[in-house]
């Protein structure tokens, strides 16, 4: 099995690679590390296999040394030799459980019986041993209850019921599961698909969508990657009703997968994932999800300024049949939000007010598609439409309404929110206050993990230059200065 020592003298060869190719270019620490967007630090760390570095970095070295390639296979030398002694690991331990349960090692603590408590780590549950098409569903009195949440576990039949603390749930949705793509928690699929799995990959889903909220999308990405190999496996066993069922199950998690990518700056990454969702919520006839993976291409096409995409793809939305009114009210915020790139404010102000009107409509069920969509929420539109339409203190008073009535669990897009509202401040003129709002915002990048976050924070940064003399403008400046 490959050792975490190996991992490591891997990731420190890989560092005196960069090493000598950035001495070959003729260049010091200090000054390649800002040419790729890293400080001279982080490249020191790098260097000397302290500090892992995403793959993102790797290609940007790969590019600005010219190293034709080597640099990037490295790192994925490297990655693979991590994710080998990492699935190693977690099968290691699932055969010592597993004796464990079949009675062949001593219990330990570690082992549950009905009703008792699960340890704090997640790691604990999720590799509990589950015989044949096991489901793992929150209870039914609304899963959360106080600071616990209880989950039933069905396996050969009984049902056994577990107090899981909320801490130890987000750390078991935060990629707790290491196994291969071809096992449901570490279990073969089974031959015959069970139906209720649809109603488990529901509940997962809903469930990571609220560690993505409160942890950032890295910290499930690899979660979100192999439950969509096991739906896709368990599909292709299916046949009939239930087929067409898990395809729109896979979908769902496909979309899921993009909203992560894109947030962590895997633009391409999260376009193939949203053109497979589109293409199978179509195969499917889903035609509630199909509506709004639409509403979100339309969403990705904001960053493009191409209006006519933005506001094509947001009416294509609104128009399909069967979409409940979250998802045509998050279509009708596309819309407006295409006739702001576009310099329309009467169509921008008569789509929002078409938003508004649908999500007075809306469900209450948090966990539908565009539920999202509430009043928070178009006044945070509403507020990137002004700044677009270059009316910055209007800017500043929509969104400053979205964050006060945002969630306080949402704080990646409250960091979102607070990265736009430090632009329309600066816009306004109000360097002092953009850079303080910035500084909060940056902070909310290093807790989820936002790409999109801090390269908003970094181009207000490159803005604010002029106002270095200025202590909260210093002060942004500083910290963006030692981040990598």
């Amino acid at each position: 099995m490959t050792t975490p020592e190996q991992v490591a003298e891997a990731q420190r060869d890989l560092g005196r690679q960069l090493s000598a190719w950035r001495k070959a270019a003729g260049l010091t620490q200090a000054g390649f590390g800002p040419r790729i967007g890293y400080s001279r630090s982080a490249v020191a760390n790098i260097e000397t296999g302290r500090e892992q570095a995403p793959q993102s970095f790797w290609e940007a070295a790969d590019r600005g040394l010219s190293a034709g390639g080597a640099l990037l296979a490295g790192y994925r030398q490297v990655a693979e030799l991590e994710r080998r002694y990492k699935t190693g690991l977690a099968r290691a331990r699932e055969r010592q459980r597993a004796a464990r349960m079949a009675g062949l090692l001593p219990p330990t603590d570690e082992q549950p019986g009905n009703g008792a408590s699960i340890p704090a780590s997640g790691s604990e549950w999720m590799s509990l041993p589950m015989p044949d098409a096991s489901v793992c569903e929150p209870s039914e009195a609304g899963m959360i209850d106080g600071e616990t949440v209880t989950l039933t576990v069905v396996s050969d039949g009984p049902a056994r019921a577990f107090r899981v603390s909320r801490r130890a749930l987000l750390e078991l949705t935060a990629g707790a599961v290491t196994t291969s793509a071809s096992t449901v928690l570490g279990v073969a699929v089974p031959r015959t698909v069970d139906p209720a799995v649809v109603s488990h990959f529901a509940a997962l889903r809903a469930l990571l969508v609220r560690a993505d909220n409160r942890l950032g999308g890295l910290s499930i990405l690899s979660t979100v990657q192999q439950q969509i190999a096991i739906i896709a496996e368990l599909r292709r066993k299916a046949r009939g009703g239930l087929r067409d069922q898990l395809l729109s199950t896979e979908a769902s998690w496909h979309e899921f997968g993009g909203w992560l990518n894109d947030d962590l700056g895997n633009r391409e990454a999260g376009a193939r994932l949203l053109d497979r969702a589109v293409s199978m919520a179509q195969e499917s006839d889903d035609r509630e999800l199909c509506a709004y993976v639409l509403a979100r291409k339309a969403q990705r096409a904001i960053g493009t300024d191409d209006e006519d995409r933005v506001i094509g793809l947001g009416r294509a939305a609104a128009r399909t049949s069967g979409a409940p009114a979250p998802v045509r009210a998050f279509a009708a915020v596309l819309y407006a939000r295409g006739n702001a790139i576009g310099g329309d404010r009467h169509g921008f102000q008569a789509a929002l007010h078409q938003a508004r009107c649908l999500v007075e409509q809306g469900s209450t069920d948090g966990d539908a598609f565009g539920s999202f969509c509430t009043s928070a929420y178009l006044s945070a539109n509403e507020g990137e439409g002004w700044l677009r339409l270059n009316d910055p203190r209007r800017a500043v008073a929509s969104l400053t309404a979205a964050i006060r009535e945002w969630p306080a669990g949402y704080q990646r897009e409250r960091g979102r929110y607070l990265a736009r509202t430090a632009h329309a401040y600066l816009a306004a003129a109000e360097p002092d206050q953009a850079a303080t709002v910035g500084a909060a915002a940056l902070a909310l990048a290093d807790r989820t993990g936002s790409a999109r976050i801090r390269q908003e924070i970094s181009a207000l940064g490159s803005h604010l230059g002029a106002f270095r003399a200025r202590p909260a403008v210093k002060d942004l400046l500083d910290q963006l200065a030692v981040r990598p």
